[in-house]
């Protein structure tokens, strides 16, 4: 889903995970941080370097997603290394698979890269919000996204609200009209999973571009576990999406690494 967002994006490198940072152009203000287990993705996988072993590269998401195209087509194996061609940083990508006459074949994709110091990466950092208000589940994501579809020829902004009862409303408003859909019976949670949600019906909102939010709704395709959503009045609306769970757990989803999580922040706007 992270085509929908941006061009380019970073891939950070770990001894154990991976994460791709996408930030989109200011006028639009959305960061998305990606988090892996690199055990979930890769049955062998290494990582060395002078700092802290630790390697960031930029490239063109296209690229990349061209590349990974081709594992799709009954790949034996798939393996990625970074490399140089030509004195140029490049991600390598080998295919191997089985031809028609039972021989086994080589596809080498290289996507460029650029790679990163660790003084530029100190630049970007994940977004610090004050806590949120209110932590509830989403509901699923494609209903919301047909929702959100249908209401996006009535402005350009979105009030997104939610109370501690487990209600949450999405309303689009412009001269002509004011259309509100609302959600139920939707699980809320405390960033503390020791404390017990404090029931309270008053209603907390953000209003948030309508583009960002059709964004967001995107990463449905990623099939997630779980979805929590956090508003941050007066700053941002923060959606968690966990993907390769084994099912809801409550507020301890907040903090679920089995396989990853993505993290979507959308700036509020002025109505």
């Amino acid at each position: 889903s992270i085509d929908k967002l941006s061009k380019s994006a970073i891939l950070k490198l770990t001894p154990t995970r991976l994460q791709i940072i996408v930030i989109t152009e200011l006028d639009s203000g959305l960061q998305l941080w990606c988090d892996l287990a690199a055990d979930a993705i890769f049955k062998d996988y290494l990582i060395e370097s002078a700092h802290n072993n630790e390697i960031y590269v930029e490239f063109n998401i296209d690229n990349l997603q061209r590349a990974l195209r081709s594992t799709q087509s009954g790949a034996l194996s798939v393996s990625m290394k970074l490399a140089k061609r030509q004195g140029l940083p490049v991600l390598s990508i080998i295919i191997r698979s089985q031809s028609g006459s039972g021989h086994e074949v080589s596809l080498i994709q290289d996507v460029p890269v650029r790679m990163l110091s660790a003084q530029q990466m100190e630049q970007i950092q994940e977004p610090t919000l004050p806590d949120g208000q209110v932590h509830f589940m989403m509901p699923p994501l494609n209903n919301v996204r047909s929702i959100a579809e249908r209401m996006k020829g009535m402005g350009d902004r979105v009030a997104v609200s939610a109370n501690r009862e487990g209600e949450m409303r999405v309303r689009v408003a412009n001269d002509l009209v004011d259309v509100t859909t609302y959600f139920r019976g939707l699980e809320t949670m405390t960033l503390d999973a020791t404390q017990e949600v404090e029931v309270d019906g008053e209603f907390h909102t953000a209003v948030i571009d309508m583009k960002n939010f059709l964004r967001f709704l995107q990463s449905y395709h990623v099939a997630p576990k779980n979805v929590v959503c956090c508003i941050v009045e007066h700053h941002a609306v923060i959606f968690y999406v966990y993907v390769g769970s084994a099912g809801y757990g409550g507020a301890a989803a907040l903090n679920e690494t089995s396989c990853g999580s993505l993290t979507y922040f959308l700036p509020v706007r002025q109505i």
